[in-house]
């Protein structure tokens, strides 16, 4: 299974559990839509782990399940604990864990992105403004490094030319004796990226374990080693879990599906979750015209409506109504 609870909509979360067929994990590339089977979507204000429990115990029979993968969310691993079912973390957010731990103390990072940021809050009007430094994401930061430092090593080059003004040579002179920090972590998350990739596709096994921690053979830097280290220990994890199958440890595709949701209805954000949420259950299998049409005329409106009302209950939109009514009334 794959589980996760969605960002906040309106005032509400969607719960999405998904199916997976095991033997899927080992065909040698990242899982599609027509490799996964809705099990749960529903949704409330907010996720408790007794509620995820309960929800997943009464729709499925964790007999068949052999083990699930989840984001570090405490909700969801707690809640998969008290099911004793095997619990893997998304390599995506086990990532940003490491990276964290590697980083956040460090006192060149703490000083190269808070150049950045100066960088970009007093140049990003200015004449110089076409060497201002990418955005970095407030949420999930530690995942979206990579852009800052790429943006870091190309401007050392520049420094290197004599493409740049006296202005901008100026404002990036904090690089140079950053170029060795720069320069290793841009190569390290890029080892990174390219063993989430191998990961992604080929699932965890001996063998992609082997070949992931092989790319750390040339790099010596102490964070480098610091997230080494924590990879091992990952794997070992992984490895306690697989009992020598091939194990999927990304969340990519349960992402995806709330990444399309959000782009069908970021219109109407008020409205807030609403049975449109339906449709990422229809995003998944193997769909095609036929099966759309036998699945519209088999699904009644009235199946529809009591489908809402005991998986949504009132939409955002409905309560700012109903309290508008209440408003008039009192009025009136």
């Amino acid at each position: 299974m794959i589980a996760d609870e969605s960002i906040q909509f309106g005032n509400k979360k969607v719960l999405l559990v998904l199916a997976v067929p095991e033997l899927r994990c080992s065909q040698g590339n990242a899982l599609r839509y027509n490799d996964i089977t809705p099990l749960v979507l529903k949704v409330s204000a907010s996720w408790k782990s007794e509620d995820i429990t309960s929800e997943i115990s009464g729709h499925i029979d964790m007999e068949q399940v052999s083990y699930c993968v989840t984001d570090t969310g405490s909700n969801l691993i707690r809640a998969f604990a008290s099911l004793n079912c095997k619990h893997i973390t998304d390599i995506n957010h086990k990532f940003s864990l490491m990276i964290q731990s590697a980083f956040k103390n460090n006192r060149l990072f703490i000083e190269y992105t808070k150049a950045l940021s100066d960088i970009r809050a007093q140049k990003s009007m200015s004449k110089i403004a076409r060497i201002v430094p990418p955005n970095q994401r407030v949420m999930s930061r530690f995942m979206n490094l990579t852009p800052l430092f790429e943006w870091g090593k190309k401007m050392i080059f520049l420094l290197d030319t004599e493409e740049l003004t006296q202005e901008e040579k100026m404002v990036l002179s904090f690089l140079k004796p950053m170029r060795e920090f720069v320069f290793d972590t841009c190569q390290l998350l890029n080892q990174l990226k390219k063993i989430q990739q191998l990961l992604k596709n080929e699932g965890f096994s001996k063998k992609t374990a082997k070949k992931a921690i092989s790319m750390f053979s040339n790099m010596k830097s102490d964070h480098s080693l610091k997230i080494k280290k924590q990879l091992e220990e990952y794997f070992m994890d992984l490895s306690l879990k697989a009992d020598g199958k091939i194990v999927c440890c990304s969340s990519d595709i349960i992402e995806s599906c709330f990444g399309k949701y959000k782009e069908m209805v970021k219109g109407n954000k008020s409205i807030g979750i609403s049975d449109l949420s339906l449709c990422i259950a229809a995003m998944m299998g193997r769909n095609n015209s036929d099966r759309t049409k036998e699945s519209m005329e088999a699904v009644s409106m009235k199946k529809l409506k009591e489908w809402k009302t005991k998986n949504i209950s009132k939409t955002l939109f409905a309560e700012k109504i109903e309290l508008n009514k209440k408003v008039n009334e009192v009025i009136s």
